[in-house]
């Protein structure tokens, strides 16, 4: 049987945990358990699509992913801010601010420097 290889990719390293009172959005909860059962994709599939209209995200729990998994995924998803040049982050730059248009690359923080006021404007013409 041959063995899967994964590519290196550097290992992320989570923010530490703040000192700082901040206010932290109350996310959605969408527990895939639910997922076994045609009345629980049902009734996940209006959770998750109310998490999307009404908050642009969601937090996942059950899914069934080992942390080491999980961890891979972070890591992964990491490679465009870690191992892209700066150079090529200009060429591909995301311009939503001008645009609208949500294609593009997106520097760490983007999302939060945009405002929340213009995120929900945005989710809200979106669907």
């Amino acid at each position: 049987m041959p063995t899967l290889e994964l590519p290196e990719v550097p290992h992320y390293l989570h923010a530490p945990v703040t000192e700082v009172d901040l206010e932290y959005a109350d996310l959605p909860i969408i527990d895939l358990s639910k997922a076994s059962t045609p009345e629980g994709r049902h009734a996940l599939s209006s959770q998750v699509r109310d998490a999307m209209l009404k908050h642009g995200f969601f937090y996942v729990i059950n899914h069934g992913y080992t942390t080491a998994q999980t961890e891979r995924i972070f890591d992964i998803a990491n490679v465009p801010f870690a191992c892209v040049t700066a150079e090529e982050k200009i060429i591909y730059a995301g311009t939503i601010k001008e645009t609208g248009s949500y294609q593009g690359y997106k520097l760490k923080q983007y999302w939060v420097s945009l405002g929340a006021k213009f995120f929900q404007k945005l989710l809200s013409n979106s669907f």
